[in-house]
């Protein structure tokens, strides 16, 4: 049987903060992620699954494919993160 990679040897997301509702304050759920390459946004879209309030907002994001640490990971310079 072959062996799953383990979530800790794997590269993490990037970490990001669930809002608020504004209605009731209660914490919202992201139910969408809506790519803007143009403006290299993404639209996150979040929902409160207390009152059903919706609430979406932008956020900047970096395509991994052309991220730096992509090169020097393809380059072989595999260093632990800082």
């Amino acid at each position: 049987m072959a062996q799953s990679q383990h979530l800790s040897s794997a590269v993490l997301p990037a970490p990001f903060e669930r809002p608020a509702c504004p209605k009731c304050y209660a914490a919202m759920m992201l139910v969408s992620i809506e790519p803007d390459p143009a403006r290299d946004l993404d639209l996150h879209t979040f929902k409160c699954a207390v009152c059903n309030q919706v609430f979406e907002t932008l956020a900047a994001y970096e395509d991994p494919m052309k991220s730096k640490a992509l090169g020097r990971w393809l380059q072989g310079d595999l260093h632990p993160s800082r």
